[in-house]
């Protein structure tokens, strides 16, 4: 059974997601007969080549040069389960090839991803990571810079981070950090103005202020008025 072909495109490795059932062979009648297996095989063809036809797609069974083994599948559990199988990516494009050479099985999705470490905002330090690209494995991780944020300045240390295999970003590493610019203050990772405070603020104006001692005043006065009566 071949997949359609995959572009891989920007991805350093797929993970391919199989999710199946093998029924054991010793559970079956006569154990499954002479040929039953509990296995059965992944198989992936990798080329910059687009193939807009199927019917040309490199046949595994006449052309097996063309096709890597790239995993035996064969977790006999009599339920229904799923494996991950990481395939370095070599080429532009994939198609994947499934060989059942005996065994007494299901196969119920194919799910090919993989992974990004995606554009994250760093709050605290007001710094901005770029969308990008997982790496194969961790054993070399994309070392990546980021950027502070808009109406924000750098003001000591590097920026560089680490984007895993996981697609997790990695900032244990991260020394600089970012701080607005004059006048403003961080909200949430975003550089917005200060709310400016002044005393006029609290107290109202001489204009105001005088016109409240003559209201006082009168009050005063027509209270002494009706006293005096």
């Amino acid at each position: 059974m071949l997949s359609d072909q995959i572009t891989i495109s920007e991805a350093y490795r797929i993970d391919v997601t199989v999710k199946y059932l093998i029924n054991s062979c010793s559970n079956l009648p006569n154990n499954g007969g002479h040929y039953c297996v509990n296995a059965f095989d992944l198989y992936v063809n990798q080329s910059d080549q687009f193939i807009a036809d199927p019917a040309l797609y490199p046949d595994p069974l006449s052309n097996s040069v063309a096709y890597k083994k790239i995993a035996e599948i064969n977790q006999t559990t009599d339920q229904i389960t799923s494996e991950t199988i990481s395939v370095l990516a070599k080429e532009n494009r994939a198609i994947l090839a499934f060989h059942n050479y005996g065994a007494c099985s299901t196969l119920f999705s194919v799910k090919v991803t993989y992974n990004v470490c995606p554009d994250e905002t760093l709050r605290r330090r007001l710094v901005s990571l770029p969308r990008t690209v997982a790496p194969a494995n961790d054993s070399d991780p994309t070392r990546v810079k980021g950027e502070c944020n808009k109406e924000a300045v750098q003001v000591y240390g590097s920026l560089y981070v680490h984007c895993e295999s996981n697609g997790e970003w990695n900032t244990t590493g991260l020394e600089g950090r970012c701080i607005c610019k004059e006048d403003m203050q961080n909200n949430e990772g975003i550089c917005e103005g200060k709310l400016s405070w002044t005393l006029q603020t609290f107290l109202p104006s001489a204009r105001s202020f005088q016109y409240l001692k003559l209201t006082e005043y009168i009050h005063t006065l027509h209270t002494y008025i009706l006293l005096s009566r």
